[in-house]
């Protein structure tokens, strides 16, 4: 079991089912691309704001790794 997998239990009576976490295998820990994400889609920022904000917070990351989270519609 990998850290930050959850583990869920069947309606049914039956073995408990191993549910992956939806962030196994990004670069940044979930609450960075949580944080980006949520500010990228509530207040509009471009991938360069966020940059900005991030690198003001310590953490160094590229534009173009910031546009990977989201299409570009604003609806991901």
């Amino acid at each position: 079991m990998r850290q930050g997998d959850v583990i869920r239990r069947n309606r049914r009576a039956g073995p408990l089912v191993q549910v992956p976490s939806a962030f196994t295998g990004f670069r940044f820990p979930p609450e960075v691309i949580l944080l980006a994400v949520r500010w990228y889609l509530r207040y509009g920022l471009s991938y360069r704001d966020l940059e900005d904000l991030l690198a003001e917070r310590g953490i160094d990351v590229d534009h173009v790794t910031c546009s990977g989270g989201c299409s570009g519609s604003r609806r991901c």
